[in-house]
């Protein structure tokens, strides 16, 4: 078996926050859970990430839903998409 960078939920769930964070050019100020899970090999073998965000720029905030692929042998992102949540979180 090869040995996995991304080995726990804890790690793909870091390295989703760093990467949305990037990508969305904001601060998180708050997120949410919805789902962690790591595919079966069969199916590809990646974490699937989805987190709700609570993000800000400058006085502003709103929600983002992310959903987000990594890879846990190299820790490579995959995919990364976001849609607009709703205002109950903010």
């Amino acid at each position: 078996m090869k040995d996995m960078r991304v080995g726990s939920w804890e790690q793909a769930m870091e390295i989703g926050l760093r990467e949305a964070e990037k990508r969305l050019s904001a601060k998180i100020k708050r997120y949410w859970v919805s789902s962690i899970s790591l595919e079966p090999r069969t199916h590809g073998g990646l974490w699937n990430v989805r987190l709700e965000l609570q993000v800000g720029k400058r006085l502003s905030k709103k929600l983002v839903r992310v959903a987000i692929k990594i890879d846990p042998e190299t820790g490579e992102i995959r995919e990364f998409s976001t849609t607009a949540g709703s205002a109950r979180a903010i």
